[in-house]
């Protein structure tokens, strides 16, 4: 198009308002809501610049930048505030256009209410008028576009946090600030470039790139925004790696209303956490690595091992499920032969693909795996496993680090395990409780404690004691599954850490169990009696009640702000209001339940 012609339908758009504004989800994944939406700007339908690609183009030509920005800012506003969302509104705006909308007062003398020009203040307005507020609007400021005066803008961005306008960096990675501007602005939110998140299940560089970032993000207290989220194992490697906040297609396209679609239509949910050590799942130690298919020529692969020098193995698909494994080996071998480039090149991978690799389900323990491994004699299979879930390709694990993993967790576990059960002690515990936590994963704590266990243990003598603590060992892991983890704190205090949808089965499972083995360790006549003669605290010879169980059972939704601390006192209150009924019983926090009654057990003075 001539430039005159451009110019011209710029001029009409911007004069005319012919814009119109669509919204795309941001996503809180590890919640399956809406945190808020994007407003993206569209021309209006058969105008000359409908895409927003070739509108902003011509604006950036033309030096029409801050007058487009400001009409998009006017119809996302009043386009949200028709929706009634409860989440937030994101908007776009480069750092030239704040420093143009803002005054010319130097930085040092100047209030947050003295900084704004006439647009900044008539954005303010404008949010009242249709029901917002600063706090409701995260300004989104790209890193693609240069800053002419850093001090200022930082001044201005300062100002607009107080008003409790949020801001987050866009397009990180992108362009000509990058961790500079993230150092300087301490934003509330990084949007990671659609760059990065492009098939980074397939590209170690990238998923090397965005676990930095995370880890920044941890340091400086702000929220990962992945963009451009358009396959599942894309969405799948970015929740693994502790992103909870997502946008993209696979999540949600812009549309004109504030809508996302039910969790059931669209995020799949977490796989569980399962136990530490070597009955966690191999899921848990796959890595992605790119793959190739069986129809693609030798000559292809030698490139593709040669552009990257740590590539030993590619995964061979057909249809998103494993088939074969080819190994650089195999490529030196064919190659190295007299004319074995000129004999091999044009043929395909098909031919020379590992045909039977060993290929697990993600879901299969290290020890079970470790076993298969090591019981096969073939060469080949100690180099890389394949991963699938449900048939579909996942990624690799190195036999190695399968290998030294379980090596760690055997002597890990071992160091911090309770000496008298062997179960997990303090420090895994607390691991496992932070982990659930960080990946904000629903789940039941149930702290067990014996009840009259001292007095019991006076009469009957420590070794007794022990065997009762080995017992009650040995009944939790019975009836736990692989859902659950099980620990002991020290002395008679025991957790099962559940991620069951229903913690209500288990607890009535336990009691009955407990209950029904209890005579085992009681004398005759004590049983028959219902209790025992022995000694109070205050040395009186009294009635005490035989052994029971209480179990206090907090679910993981009660936890504020995610804090372990604040789990553990809410643990202690439930197994004290669990200890205050008659007999083994339990109790739920938030739940009023009755108990389950011993079987034959009595309580004196009750």
């Amino acid at each position: 198009m001539a430039p005159h012609l451009l110019q011209r339908s710029l001029d009409e758009l911007i004069s005319k308002e012919a814009i119109h504004t669509v919204l795309q989800p941001i996503v809180d994944l590890s919640r399956n809501r809406a945190l808020g939406y994007e407003a993206l700007t569209r021309g209006a339908p058969g105008h000359l610049l409908q895409r927003p690609d070739l509108m902003f183009q011509a604006a950036h030509q033309f030096d029409r930048i801050p007058d487009l920005e400001i009409l998009c800012i006017r119809s996302a506003v009043r386009h949200f505030s028709r929706q009634k969302s409860d989440g937030l509104l994101f908007i776009n705006i480069c750092p030239q256009s704040l420093l143009n909308y803002a005054k010319e007062t130097p930085a040092k003398e100047t209030s947050a209410e003295e900084t704004y020009g006439e647009e900044l203040s008539e954005l303010t307005e404008r949010l009242g008028h249709h029901g917002l507020q600063p706090t409701d609007v995260v300004l989104e400021i790209s890193e693609r576009f240069p800053i002419d005066n850093t001090s200022r803008f930082l001044t201005l961005i300062g100002h607009l946090k107080e008003l409790g306008y949020g801001i987050a960096i866009d397009d990180l990675g992108s362009g000509y600030s990058g961790l500079k501007l993230w150092s300087e602005i301490r934003p509330d939110y990084v949007k990671i470039d659609r760059h990065f998140i492009d098939r980074i299940d397939q590209d170690t560089v990238k998923q090397a790139f965005v676990t930095s970032v995370v880890h920044l993000c941890e340091q400086l207290q702000c929220e990962v925004i992945a963009e451009g989220i358009e396959t599942q194992g894309e969405l799948n490697l970015i929740r693994s790696m502790g992103i909870h906040i997502g946008q993209g297609y696979l999540l949600g396209k812009p549309q004109s209303k504030a809508e996302f679609l039910t969790p059931e239509q669209s995020i799949p949910p977490t796989r569980p956490i399962h136990a530490n050590g070597v009955e966690q799942p191999i899921g848990n130690l796959c890595q992605p690595l790119e793959t190739i298919a069986a129809s693609v020529p030798m000559r292809e692969v030698d490139e593709r091992f040669r552009d990257n020098p740590l590539l030993m193995s590619l995964p061979v698909l057909e249809k998103e499920r494993p088939v074969g494994l080819l190994h650089r080996r195999k490529l030196l071998e064919l190659f190295a032969q007299p004319y074995g480039r000129a004999l091999f090149e044009r043929k395909t991978v098909g031919h020379f693909m590992q045909q039977n690799p060993l290929i697990v389900d993600c879901a299969m323990t290290l020890e079970a795996v470790s076993k298969v491994l090591t019981d096969d004699d073939d060469e080949d299979l100690r180099q890389h496993l394949i991963v699938t879930c449900e048939g579909r390709y996942q990624g690799v694990v190195n036999s190695k680090d399968l290998l030294k993993h379980i090596t760690d967790s055997q002597i890990q576990k071992a160091r911090y395990a309770n000496p008298l059960t062997l179960l997990p002690g303090n420090v895994p515990i607390d691991e496992h409780i932070e982990q659930l936590l960080r990946q904000q994963s629903h789940f039941y704590l149930l702290y067990l404690d014996l009840n009259h266990f001292k007095p019991y243990n006076d009469q009957y003598g420590y070794r007794q004691g022990d065997a009762v603590l080995r017992w009650l060992g040995r009944l939790l892991q019975q009836h736990s599954s692989a859902l659950n983890f099980v620990g002991h704190i020290g002395g008679d205090d025991f957790v099962l850490i559940s991620q069951e949808a229903d913690f209500y089965p288990l607890c009535e499972q336990l009691l009955q169990a407990f209950n029904q083995q209890c005579s085992e360790f009681h004398r005759n006549d004590d049983w028959s009696r219902g209790y025992l003669n022995a000694h109070d605290r205050s040395g009186q010879l009294s009635r005490i009640p035989l052994l029971g169980l209480a179990i206090g059972v907090v679910p993981s939704t009660l936890i504020e702000n995610q804090d372990p601390q604040s789990l553990a006192q809410l643990a202690a209150q439930a197994k004290q209001q669990a200890k205050q009924k008659t007999g083994s019983a339990w109790h739920c926090l938030g739940q009023e339940i009755q108990p389950i009654l011993p079987v034959a057990i009595k309580a004196a003075g009750h």
